[in-house]
């Protein structure tokens, strides 16, 4: 084994890393045979994707990691398949080409697949760009999904169900955020003070998204109490009636329910935002007194 063959060691060692349960009889093979194979893929993948320029110790690993244990790997090696996976890793890694070829020749794919769904209230192009986003980025830190893209099949196909299944589960919940933020929308916070309007223009984002998450993550009894008392007026004796407890009963679920909601939504600001500590505390501190004041405006 000589020079000559460092594709196929650099492929034979990212197969074995991928697996190590896996049996390693037959893997090695004619190793001559293996380089030529993956010599003539890699040439074959850079002419289908002449723009993209992804070196081989980059690529050869990305490959070996995505063929399953249960094909032979020789087998796995598919013209179609590699020039697929070739896209999928320069995309995963960020080339600038990759991400532009992408855009010119299978986002239009995303986008027709993405037209037949009921929107709703999001447009096509923001929805498109989110899905786009998450495919070729990700979230959190998280790998983007076109890292899971394991060459057994069609990058197309498998383009067109990812997006379809992730904007169904973002529209899913944007919907759900709209239903909570209309039932109790006079909890918004909002205020003329001139102190918490500056804490809104700088923290807009993360306040809405804070407390809309505390709002949802309320049990269903927190935020009926909540919105019979601020929207539809009911006080503690009505309450007590409606609900068949001591009116003192009433009154602590209902303070328990408005301090659940503001600790929910200190705490999500709290995550959310990279701030020195007294600046933090005077954050939350007008939280705090927003949403009491709200609460009271509305009560």
């Amino acid at each position: 084994m000589g020079d000559g063959s460092a594709l196929a060691r650099c492929f034979l060692s990212a197969w074995r890393a991928a697996r190590p349960e896996a049996p390693a009889e037959g893997i090695e093979g004619d190793l001559d045979s293996l380089e030529a194979a993956l010599a003539s893929l890699l040439a074959e993948a850079r002419a289908a994707w002449a723009p993209v320029k992804i070196e081989p110790d980059v690529f050869i690993p990305y490959l070996a990691a995505r063929i399953g244990a249960d094909v032979p790997w020789m087998r796995a090696l598919s013209p179609r398949a590699c020039t697929d996976l070739y896209l999928a890793c320069a995309c995963a890694h960020g080339d600038k080409a990759a991400l532009t070829t992408f855009d010119k020749t299978l986002l239009r794919d995303v986008t027709a697949a993405l037209s037949r769904i009921d929107l709703g209230s999001t447009t096509l192009e923001d929805l498109r760009d989110r899905i786009r986003h998450r495919i070729l980025i990700g979230e959190g830190g998280a790998l983007p999904r076109i890292a899971e893209f394991t060459g057994r099949g069609d990058l197309r196909g498998w383009l067109r169900v990812v997006a379809v299944r992730e904007a169904l589960g973002l529209l899913r919940k944007q919907k759900r955020e709209e239903r909570a933020h209309l039932e109790l929308a006079h909890l918004d916070p909002a205020s003329g003070d001139p102190e918490l309007a500056r804490i809104e223009q700088l923290y807009r984002e993360e306040f809405q998204s804070a407390f809309r998450e505390a709002l949802a993550a309320l049990s269903p009894r927190e935020r009926n109490l909540l919105r019979q008392h601020y929207q539809q007026g009911l006080g503690i004796d009505q309450l007590s009636a409606l609900y068949d407890i001591h009116r003192a009963t009433a009154a602590r679920w209902l303070a328990r329910a408005r301090e659940t909601l503001a600790s929910g939504t200190r705490q999500r600001m709290r995550e959310r935002l990279q701030v020195e500590r007294g600046e933090l505390d005077d954050i939350l501190r007008l939280i705090q007194s927003r949403l009491e004041i709200t609460l009271r405006s509305q009560g």
